[in-house]
Parts: structure tokens; sequence; C-alpha cells
């Protein structure tokens, strides 16, 4: 994934964080990613983080998930999105 600030300098992450709180969540982000996560752990990963620098706590109403995979880019369904937080909750 590359990350393009608007000076058009772009980054290269495997996982990034933008926007409020990302400071925190690229933290975590860098203490915990590994590129021998499965889909599912990157999935829970992705939702801790949110959870942890949202104000408002987190539900299918306020938070979006899509996935890339080699097959392509999908956003998840709110059904699927329960699923995940229903890992950790």
């Amino acid at each position: 994934m590359f990350f393009s600030d608007p000076s058009g300098t772009f980054v290269r992450y495997k996982a990034k964080a933008i926007g409020a709180g990302s400071e925190g969540a690229q933290s975590n982000l860098e203490e915990t990613y590994s590129d021998t996560m499965t889909l599912e752990e990157a999935e829970t990963l992705a939702l801790t983080t949110l959870k942890q620098v949202m104000e408002e706590k987190i539900s299918t109403d306020n938070i979006e998930l899509a996935r890339v995979t080699p097959e392509g880019f999908a956003i998840c369904k709110p059904e699927e999105v329960a699923t995940v937080l229903e890992r950790f909750s």
C-alpha cells in the first residue's frame, strides 16, 4: 500500500493509519503487524486499532472494512464487519 501526502511524496507501507488518532494507531500497527498474519488476524488488528483510538464506540454504523486480496478489492457488508467485531467484543 502507498500513502501520498499533500506535497506528492509517497511512502510504501504494509499497514498505515491516517486521520484523527493516526499517531497512536500507526504506533499500534507498527508494533503488532506481521507479514505472516492471516487475513482474519489482520482484520481483527485493524478493528482493534480503531477501537483504541476512536472516541465513540465502534459499530457497523460508524466504521467500514475493506479487503484487498489477490482476487481484488471488496468493501465488506455490515454483517461481515459485525462478525469481525464479535471476535474481540
